[in-house]
């Protein structure tokens, strides 16, 4: 409560009444009340001439008698400061912020287009210094997105060597280095290639959170637990069985092969317009293809099925896609991507291959069927739809090879001169060997998945901008089939030309996540299923192709 009448001779000081806790506790005034008071009839010093309201029959009081007022020993009050004062600290505390934050970024852009490799070697030997932590999860991001293309690895190896810095991870590019790599037990984490992926995207059980997705689980010999063995074996019973390669050789799969045979034979005609809708039309072609075929192999699904070819269309190339998955665009498609999935994952539950599996049975760690559906429809997302797809595009000469910076600097012709379309149409289309290997030559130009990633369980060494740097253990390190593919003292001086009969191709190729066969448990599961399905496609609209209905303009 404040005085009825202010005090004469000036304004009354601030906290002499206002400062009053306990107003209305003893009915009015408060802790170092504003004025004198009775309590009990007892006089209470205070500031001369200030009058306070009865309340209740008493005169609001200090809170104790007798002792002097306390807030007069404080002295008069301060003076305000005058506002230009209080203007000029804040345009100083604005001027300070703007400044840090223009550093950052000015030191950021430096790293970023300047000291890349070298910072991230540093940076990576130091985690935990401050300065690592602010910059480099915006380099993993930022660098990861460059690096899902083979040109920037081979461009970084041409700057650095076989060792150098992408996204934070330590990229040991020699054949030997990748081939132990491929042939070893993995630890993991959620990376795809060089690009961090949201964990939250990712499937998980549906009781205790776990992350399904096989690609981020590490081996049992490199520190897992067994989920990665339980769940590739459950998603294999699934998807990889005899029903499927039943399907792949009946009538509706020579059906449908036929029907895109005949299509690429009326695009043909209209030349290289006409192609162009072949090969990149989200309503036929090749895109439609793919989406038909595999999931009536895979699942069993109608593939006459409109509605759900057009779920699966959306899901997978127009609205979502495998950056989904990625930082941070993931993050950007959630609000239309989500809702797709979901319904996708509604689908393959319902799907004859789903509901054959028995499920939660120990041997998979008793993965449920609505969990199954959910890690397939990760997996068709980033490997199944993407992989044959674009290996295809190649295949059939509609993409040029990679343009190889290497390849000019070493001398030689760029893959990217290679007329895929007239190594087709000399192509052997009745010999299953030739066109396999046919296809793994291509592959080794054009690796569908350049790398892949894993992590270090101790200390490494290696020769790193400049130096002899080592890394701590749990470092993830990058595994660059592509650029294995392009070593020198492997495939020697013809390394860029397109040879399928060249000496080791098929004991050494690493298209599918092994080496030849070879490897710790990682391969693609869908590597039969891909490559017959490729080969089929070859042969059949290859025929059409030598039909003579216009041969398909060459590149793109």
């Amino acid at each position: 409560l404040k005085p009825t009448t202010a005090p004469r001779g000036g304004a009354q000081r601030k906290g002499a009444a206002g400062h009053a806790g306990m107003a209305g506790f003893f009915g009015g005034g408060g802790m170092g009340g504003g004025g004198g008071g009775q309590f009990h009839g007892q006089p209470v010093p205070g500031p001369p001439n200030a009058v306070w309201p009865q309340v209740n029959g008493y005169t609001a009081p200090m809170m104790y008698g007798g002792p002097p007022n306390p807030y007069a020993a404080l002295g008069p009050p301060e003076p305000e400061k005058p506002k230009s004062e209080v203007r000029t600290g804040i345009a100083i505390c604005c001027a300070t912020c703007c400044c840090g934050v223009v550093s950052l970024l000015l030191g950021f852009a430096f790293v970023l287009f300047v000291s890349l490799n070298s910072f991230q070697a540093w940076s990576v030997q130091h985690p935990t210094n401050l300065i690592s932590r602010v910059y480099q999860p915006y380099l993993n991001m930022i660098e990861g997105f460059w690096a899902m293309n083979p040109i920037y690895l081979d461009r970084q190896r041409v700057k650095y060597g076989d060792t150098f810095m992408v996204a934070g991870q330590l990229v040991l590019g020699d054949f030997d280095s990748i081939e132990k790599a491929l042939t070893s037990p993995q630890a993991r984490t959620t990376n795809l290639g060089a690009s961090p992926m949201i964990p939250s995207h990712l499937p998980h059980r549906d009781v205790g959170g776990e992350l399904t997705f096989l690609l981020a689980l590490s081996d049992e010999g490199a520190g897992g637990n067994g989920d990665h063995e339980a769940y590739r074996e459950a998603l294999n019973s699934v998807i990889f069985t005899h029903g499927a390669a039943a399907r792949q050789a009946d009538s509706t799969s020579a059906r449908l092969l036929s029907e895109l045979a005949v299509e690429y034979e009326q695009l043909s005609n209209a030349g290289k317009g006409g192609l162009d809708q072949f090969f990149w039309s989200s309503d036929q072609g090749w895109t439609r293809f793919n989406i038909r075929y595999q999931h009536y192999v895979l699942f069993g699904l109608d593939p006459d099925d409109k509605e759900a070819t057009d779920l699966f269309t959306k899901a997978y190339y127009t609205i979502g896609g495998p950056d989904y998955y990625l930082e941070p665009l993931g993050l950007l498609k959630a609000p239309k991507a989500e809702p797709l999935l979901r319904r996708v994952a509604e689908k393959y539950l319902g799907s004859p291959a789903v509901q054959a599996h028995p499920g939660a049975l120990p041997e998979y760690h008793y993965m449920s069927n609505t969990e199954v559906a959910r890690l397939l429809t990760a997996m068709m997302t980033i490997a199944a739809m993407q992989g044959p797809y674009h290996l295809g595009l190649r295949i059939m000469g509609h993409v040029k090879l990679p343009d190889l910076e290497s390849a000019e600097k070493e001398g030689f012709p760029s893959p990217a001169t290679i007329d895929m379309g007239e190594k087709w149409d000399a192509l052997n289309l009745e010999d299953d060997d030739s066109v396999e290997l046919y296809i793994l030559e291509t592959s080794r130009l054009y690796m569908p998945v350049s790398a892949v990633h894993r992590v270090s369980e101790e200390p490494i060494s290696a020769w790193v901008a400049g130096s002899d740097r080592t890394f701590p253990a749990g470092t993830v390190v990058n595994v660059p089939m592509a650029l294995a593919m392009m070593d020198a003292k492997k495939w020697g001086d013809t390394r860029y030309e397109f040879n399928p009969q060249r000496e080791g191709l098929r004991e050494n190729i690493m298209t599918f996540n092994e080496v030849g066969g070879r490897h710790a448990g990682r391969s693609c599961p869908g590597k039969s299923s891909s490559l017959t399905m490729l080969i089929d496609v070859l042969r059949e609209v290859g025929r059409a192709r030598r039909r003579g209905v216009g041969i398909a303009p060459r590149g793109r």
